[in-house]
């Protein structure tokens, strides 16, 4: 049986500095009065959220909005919750795919082994288990069973390779993460994949 390829829409925004981290993501409406459904990227949103406002970048020419949000209902994927400046549905749906931004230092530095800021993790260099680079991480994902890092396929000995693939991030397929060196290690093998067929050379 054939892995699922996973569909997700994206969404172009001015280019996030380091400085900011996303808490969340706008994935619908709810309702009829401007409240979205929120995917949420931290364990803990209520904590987060009683520090303040967040910001939020609407297009790729906004230098960043700020709004107020509260929190409604737990949702399959985070919450139903009212941001404001929304009165309708259509500006709920206006702006979906939109993340929620709070600065990096109100944030509680992360002392768990195993646990990361999704923008710390992307533009990590994916490496197999023999130390061969082939791709880059693009984002990390969630639709509901798990995290997953989808790789930018790149085989650096023989040239670009085309599309992204999806890996579930889990100790067993992603046994290694190293950001302060700026990569993590895939074990593809056992993913099921040939590593072998993955990385052809040129004979003569």
């Amino acid at each position: 049986m054939s892995r699922p390829q996973y569909v997700h829409s994206r969404r172009e925004e001015p280019e996030i500095g380091p400085e900011w981290i996303s808490i969340g993501v706008i994935v619908g409406a709810v309702g009829v009065k401007g409240a979205v459904r929120l995917k949420v990227f931290t364990d803990d949103l209520e904590a987060v959220l009683l520090r303040g406002a967040v910001t939020i970048f609407p297009d790729q020419h906004s230098t960043g909005e700020k709004r107020d949000v509260t929190l409604m209902h737990k949702i399959k994927v985070g919450y139903a919750c009212q941001i404001s400046g929304l009165d309708d549905r259509d500006q709920a749906e206006s702006l979906r795919g939109v993340k929620l931004y709070v600065p990096r230092d109100e944030l509680p530095k992360i002392e768990e082994d195993g646990s990361y800021y999704y923008e710390d993790m992307e533009g990590l260099i994916a490496r197999d288990t023999d130390g061969t680079p082939f791709g880059v991480v693009h984002a990390i994902y969630n639709f509901g069973a798990g995290d997953l890092v989808e790789v930018q396929l790149d085989d650096v000995q023989n040239g670009p390779a085309s599309g992204t693939k999806m890996y579930p991030f889990r100790d067993q397929f992603v046994p290694e993460v190293n950001i302060e060196q700026g990569y993590l290690v895939i074990d593809r093998a056992a993913y099921g994949e040939d590593q072998e067929s993955a990385h052809p050379t040129d004979k003569a």
